[in-house]
């Protein structure tokens, strides 16, 4: 048999209520490649593991623990066959045709290619971006980069509707929601780093790509719709920690230990800040459950405060997965 010119890899863990649409809808995307979609289960415990057995239209993969996204993707994309590898999220819907995106990651001089992305109801998600710097990830907690004066300097995320209207040709780096990348390149990279448990693997493997002399590519024309952070009143303290550790694996990584430690500094200092600020909210407000989560948010952002000064007091990224 012919191997596929596609292979889809998705990671799942306890995603259940998505991956019917997901799965239904990525066989559908492609019309001019052939596809094989590859499902990897992080150990999920709220009857994934059932759904995905009934599924003869996958090649299914079961982990007895969990990987996390980047050990998901790079233990998954060990079985692909396909030409091209194309990284997708369990809880996402695939708004029309992929073929253009697979044509764009198969160009000589692209190493990654990412697509227009939206929310649920239809928001655009920022899907593209810029390096992480030190400065731009310190100035993003404080939510300067979603201020449409910010110079893009200083932004870490793309943020200006108008950029997501025309495809581009070179960025930084691309969601790992959708991400596309040949298998070549992939092999050449040793695939995600496995540092990354989650979060800014994806900004990772966009610098490694740009470091090869290749580049990141955009498709405005092919759209997928992503339901993160569904229905959730703030990302958690979970989320927080997890991406407080990456970003300084990232500037330990790219920009040595003594910006990683400046950065666990500042960005102590403002994860102090905000816990403050929701401790007060949660003091004046009259609603019980708008209080509990004022206290939920003061408390997380108390404990990416103590992890960040012990970051910078050890001068070490390691923080609490």
């Amino acid at each position: 048999m012919n191997p596929p010119d596609v292979s889809v890899v998705i990671v799942n863990y306890n995603g259940l209520r998505f991956l019917p649409e997901c799965l239904d809808t990525v066989r559908a995307a492609f019309v001019r490649h052939s596809v094989e979609v590859i499902v990897i289960d992080n150990a999920s415990v709220d009857g994934s593991q059932a759904f995905l057995r009934t599924r003869p239209d996958i090649r299914y993969i079961e982990s007895t623990e969990n990987l996390g996204f980047t050990g998901g993707n790079n233990r998954a994309a060990r079985e692909a066959r396909g030409q091209v590898l194309l990284l997708l999220n369990n809880d996402t819907r695939c708004d029309g045709n992929l073929d253009g995106l697979v044509d764009e990651a198969l160009q000589p001089e692209v190493g990654v290619a990412g697509c227009h992305m939206v929310y649920g109801d239809g928001r655009l998600q920022f899907s593209v971006g810029f390096e992480h710097t030190p400065v731009r990830i310190a100035l993003s907690w404080l939510g300067l980069e979603k201020q449409w004066r910010t110079p893009d300097v200083f932004r870490r995320v793309q943020t200006r509707p108008g950029f997501y209207a025309l495809s581009n040709p070179s960025v930084d780096w691309v969601s790992g929601a959708c991400l596309a990348t040949r298998r070549e390149v992939w092999e050449r990279l040793g695939g995600l780093d496995d540092a990354f448990f989650m979060y800014c693997e994806d900004v990772d493997y966009g610098r490694r790509v740009r470091q090869l002399g290749l580049r990141a590519s955009y498709r405005a024309d092919v759209t997928v719709t992503h339901y993160e952070g569904a229905g959730k009143a703030w990302a958690g303290r979970a989320t927080v920690l997890r991406t407080l550790r990456s970003y300084l694996l990232f500037v330990t990584k790219h920009f040595g230990r003594g910006a990683a430690s400046r950065l666990a500094l500042s960005l102590g200092l403002v994860f102090s800040a905000k816990a403050l600020a929701h401790a007060g909210r949660a003091v004046v407000s009259g609603n019980p459950e708008r209080r509990a989560l004022q206290r939920d948010k003061r408390n997380g952002y108390f404990q990416a405060a103590r992890q960040s000064f012990a970051a910078w007091w050890k001068q070490t990224p390691v923080v609490a997965r």
